[in-house]
């Protein structure tokens, strides 16, 4: 499969792949979760670690090169970061990035640093409590 490339419909190579590894998160933002809520997947039919990590790899050897992690919150997550070691270890992923509401993000921050994830993009609507709510 090396050497198979994805394609736009404008022809341009794809080298980003954005995945979602939970729809849950912590948070109950308007313009995310209606006040009826959401119906979560059940996790069993959530990708399993092995799946994503598979899936990664297949499309590294593809020409994916970046990949961002999101959710739902990916910090609630079980266990993220043993995933987040998978896949900075995979062939051809040259950047990691992670997309998060910082919330459950703190305790992580060194290992991030030391696994050299190239960035957390922090999703705040305001620091504002009143405006939050």
């Amino acid at each position: 499969m090396s050497g198979s490339r994805l394609y736009d419909n404008h022809g341009r190579p794809i080298t980003y792949l954005r995945l979602a590894v939970t729809d849950r998160c912590n948070l109950r933002c308007f313009y995310c979760m209606p006040e009826e809520g959401i119906k979560y997947l059940p996790k069993k039919q959530l990708l399993t670690f092995e799946e994503i990590e598979r899936l990664i790899r297949i499309l590294a050897s593809m020409g994916i090169s970046k990949v961002r992690l999101t959710g739902g919150e990916p910090f609630v997550r079980t266990d993220l970061m043993k995933l987040v070691r998978r896949i900075v270890a995979i062939d051809g992923v040259h950047d990691l990035h992670l997309t998060t509401n910082g919330i459950l993000t703190a305790p992580h921050i060194p290992e991030l640093k030391s696994l050299g994830i190239a960035s957390v993009n922090l999703s705040l609507d305001t620091l504002d409590r009143e405006r939050f709510k």
